[in-house]
């Protein structure tokens, strides 16, 4: 109680310190009065008794001021009288200010927009509970060759189920399959992504539906009623965000589901960005329906498409999981031995470290990146405030000379850096904000849930806090620097200003070390800059003109001659029409994260037991919509787009020379199956890359589009045109319409954009470094200009008197070109060998250039070279023009 009403006296005479010294001096009065009475009543005269009165109680102003201090408030108010000086002193110094700020201000603009990113993608939770006990399940086979990942095999739906049964790790496991429906939507139909799922799949992701219930196990039976749940932003598009949601329905692939749940917003799983194999067309999913197998379906051991998904029991690892999982493999293995059944192992995979791990270097490479950029930025502040504190030493000795204290002189210049960084970070926040909407305009899709990126609190939280870290890393030095202050030297040089040698040489080493950083910055960008440029001049293996546009029929071309009757139909109304020059089908479209993998036979003994390649459908006017050159031998006729008593297949240039090498290829034989026909080889096609320009071509066969069982009822329209993009998607839309009005078209893409997007990657990589780099580059560049300048204005005595005794004008501008490039050749020397030593770490982000490129190692220091000396210009000229009778007079 007693410390309550201390603090509560100590901020009442806080803000009302006038009323309390009024209220304490007549205390003392009484008290003053009081003893003079005593003396009088001693014996004393009154004059005698007041003098001795006052000399015993000393002065009362000091009393005072003693006690006011005794309260703790005279350090708050001291305080305060540094903030309003600091103010005022910044305020009579606005280009000094102006400089200081933005500087800082991009340095931290930097970090907080990079922190936003890393807030979103790493720090801040996943919407799945506990989502460090989620795990993916795959079943590798290391006995397929060919394979670009085990982690493409996810378990058939037989494993799954035998997995589900034998496994005592997890306490939930779920599967599903990702696919794309028609939804109609009025007259219109409209492509959506879906997943199909079991009854667990939300209850092993410990997610609910925030409207509705989830889906109860008797809804995977086939034949049940049709029930889907829907994505929060669907409720909203295209229901308005309707209260009474249960009681609608909706049409897909024209059968109507009932509508039993809607999800939360943020909610989207399965995301493109965290799958490891999935239908790329798919970026999130807004629909979830019941999976429906049949008992066949159950009992395949053929298809791996599905992607499984457990939560593990809390005294599990994955480790352990992944042991179990292997077992339960290896004796599916015996029990089921078919012509490519044995083999499949397991494989456990933290769900966080799977989908966050493949970008963690990223962030931190960004993070450190934009660090380097805050130093460069406090390097630079730090100079401005050690040249400001060596002109101000005569105001500094003065003060000193009063009686003030070297703490107090330290602390009005830790002040006067604390507002620098406080008006920086407000700044900052600001410039943050441009570059967080920056970089979501560069959003590259594969970094999951960097759409999310905001200032949220814990982003202004951390630029309140680096700014504060800030403001004591640029003022510590400059401050303790400036209240050394020598009063002998002081008084003896009248107020003369000047930098003594510690701190000339504590400037030149600050920046000296922004070179040293800025080398190391822009050799990495520029090596980011030769990856991201080697990869542009990729060839693709198709036109960047082409288009292709997704049409998938509806559920009413159920049996392979309606679906053959469809797309024949299609292409012959289509090819007739003015513009079109040519157009063809494949089942999946390059540079669209979905592909479909077979093995086969080659004959011959190469010693490859059937080998996992690429494979495509195609119709005959394909390759020529695609411009896709033949190396050898020729394209499909017309007729061999159908069943033929012969079959015919087109390899890849790769295929050919893997499985053909020192043979021709026209005219060999491979085979899908051991009971089927063997196909000819009619001709070599230019390798595309399929899976993305950084991909390695992978041996391909292209088959006739209907020479199969089933042809595929999800296609891709490619279409070569020399009419504009509109003019042909109009064309295509009417002549679909005058077939079926039901069926829709989606994923419209002209190949130059699919390309476009898949160096989207790099893409985003390259821009963000080198626009962090150039910031970095331009403040070191001002700090080299800072310090010649300042050099010049205070060693313009020297240069008068250099010029009086014979130093001509070029001689003076050598001088100071000279110190400027002392300071480039130093910090480059330094920054080179950290580059040199450090370029392995940046290894694995680069594409087809090495790690110690010779080219990048060349640009820099010539970059940094003509930078340095056009920043040297200004000083240098103004030096060379000094006039030496008004030099010599400057003080």
């Amino acid at each position: 109680m007693r410390l309550l009403r201390s603090a509560l006296r100590r901020v009442h005479s806080l803000f009302q310190k006038d009323a309390s010294n009024i209220e304490l001096g007549e205390e003392l009065r009484f008290h003053l009065e009081s003893l003079i009475e005593r003396n009088i009543a001693r014996g004393m005269s009154p004059e005698l008794a007041r003098i001795t009165a006052k000399a015993e109680f000393g002065s009362t102003s000091q009393a005072i001021e003693a006690t006011y201090e005794s309260r703790g408030t005279a350090l708050v108010e001291d305080l305060a009288q540094d903030v309003r000086y600091g103010f005022r002193s910044l305020r009579r110094q606005p280009a000094f200010t102006f400089a200081t700020v933005l500087m800082l201000a991009l340095g931290i603009g930097a970090c907080t927009a990079i922190f936003s990113l890393v807030n979103a993608v790493l720090l801040r939770s996943l919407p799945y509970g506990d989502s460090s006990r989620l795990v993916y399940l795959f079943t590798p086979n290391p006995d397929i060759k060919g394979l670009p990942g085990p982690e493409v095999f996810g378990p058939s739906d037989a494993d799954f189920f035998d997995i589900r049964a034998a496994s005592r790790s997890y306490d939930s496991i779920t599967f599903f399959n990702q696919k794309i429906y028609s939804l109609n939507a009025g007259d219109q139909a409209q492509r959506v992504g879906a997943a199909k799922i079991d009854s667990s799949f939300f209850h092993t992701l410990e997610v609910e539906p925030i409207i509705g219930s989830d889906f109860k196990a008797q809804d995977e039976e086939p034949g049940s009623n049709h029930v889907v749940i829907i994505g929060y932003p669907l409720w909203q598009s295209l229901f308005a965000g309707a209260a009474n949601i249960l009681d609608r329905s909706i049409t897909l692939d024209e059968q109507t589901y009932k509508i039993v749940g809607v999800m939360p917003k943020d909610f989207g799983y399965p995301h493109k960005s965290e799958l490891a194999y999935g239908n790329g067309s798919i970026e999130t999913t807004q629909i979830w329906i019941p999976s429906s197998l049949t008992p066949q379906e159950k009992a395949d051991r053929d298809q791996s498409s599905a992607n499984a998904l457990a939560r593990l029991k809390p005294s599990v690892t994955p480790q352990e999981a992944q042991s179990e999982l292997k077992s339960v493999m290896a004796r599916l293995n015996r029990l089921h031995h078919g012509e490519f059944a044995e083999g499949w192992t397991g494989m456990v995979k933290s769900f966080p470290e799977y989908v966050l791990g493949p970008v963690r270097p990223l962030m931190f490479l960004l993070l450190g990146t934009v660090g380097f950029v805050l130093l460069i930025a406090c390097g630079n502040a730090a100079n401005l405030l050690l040249a400001r504190a060596a002109n101000r030493q005569h105001e500094l000795g003065v003060r000193a000379a009063l009686g003030a204290r070297r703490g107090r002189i330290l602390r009005q210049m830790l002040t006067e850096s604390l507002l620098l960084g406080c008006s920086a970070g407000l700044v900052g926040v600001g410039l943050a904000y441009l570059f967080v909407q920056g970089l979501l305009k560069l959003n590259p899709g594969n970094i999951p849930h960097m759409a999310s990126t905001s200032l949220d609190l814990r982003a202004l939280s951390f630029a309140v806090l680096i700014s504060l870290i800030t403001s004591f890393a640029f003022g510590i030095l400059p401050s303790i620097s400036a209240s050394r202050i020598n009063l002998t030297e002081v008084v003896s040089s009248a107020g003369a200003r000047g930098l003594v040698a510690s701190r000339r040489r504590l400037r030149s080493t600050l920046v000296t070390a922004q070179v040293a950083i800025v080398v190391i910055l822009l050799v990495g960008a520029g090596l980011f800059l030769r990856s991201y440029m080697n990869l542009l001049s990729v060839q693709t293996g198709f036109s960047p003109s082409t288009i292709a546009v997704n049409v998938a029929v509806t559920p009413r071309y159920e049996t392979p001659q309606k679906l053959q009757a469809f797309y024949t139909t299609l292409l012959e109304r289509v090819e007739i029409q003015h513009g079109i020059d040519s157009v063809g089908l494949v089942n999946f479209l390059p540079l669209t994260d979905s592909e479909s993998l077979t093995t086969l036979t080659v004959d011959g003994d190469l010693g490859v037991d059937h080998p996992l390649v690429e494979e495509r459908a195609i119709t005959s006017g394909y390759l020529p919509a695609m411009q896709t050159p033949l190396i050898r031998g020729r394209n499909f006729t017309p007729d061999e787009d159908f069943p033929a008593p012969h079959p015919v297949v087109i390899v890849n240039e790769t295929f050919a020379k893997r499985f053909f090498a020192g043979k021709d290829a026209i005219g060999q034989h491979v085979r899908k199956a051991a009971a089927a026909p063997w196909s000819t080889v009619v001709g070599v096609a230019q390798d595309i890359r399929n899976e993305g320009l950084e991909t390695v071509a992978v041996p391909q066969i292209y088959d006739p589009f209907f020479d199969g069982n089933q042809p595929p009822n999800g296609v891709y329209l490619a279409l070569g045109s020399t009419l504009p993009n509109e003019t042909v998607l109009k064309t295509v839309h009417a002549v679909l319409r005058s077939i079926d009005p039901g069926i829709a078209l989606s994923d419209v893409h002209v190949m130059s954009d699919l390309a476009t997007q898949s160096t989207a990657p790099r893409r985003f990589q390259t821009m963000v470094l080198t626009l962090f780099s150039a910031i970095a580059l331009f403040l070191a560049v001002a700090g080299v200009y800072g310090l010649l300048a300042y050099s010049v204005r205070q060693r313009t005595s020297e240069i008068g008197l250099r010029m009086a005794l014979g130093s001509t004008r070029i001689g003076i501008a050598r001088l100071i070109l000279r110190e400027g490039l002392s300071l480039l050749i130093t910090g480059l020397c330094i920054g080179m060998a950290v580059a040199i030593g450090s370029a392995r770490l940046v290894r694995s982000f680069l594409y087809e250039v090495p790690a110690l490129d010779p080219v990048t190692f060349v640009i820099v220091p010539a970059l940094l070279l003509v930078s340095t000396v056009a920043a040297c210009l200004i000083p240098t000229v103004r030096a060379a023009s000094t006039d030496p009778m008004a030099a010599l007079r400057h003080e």
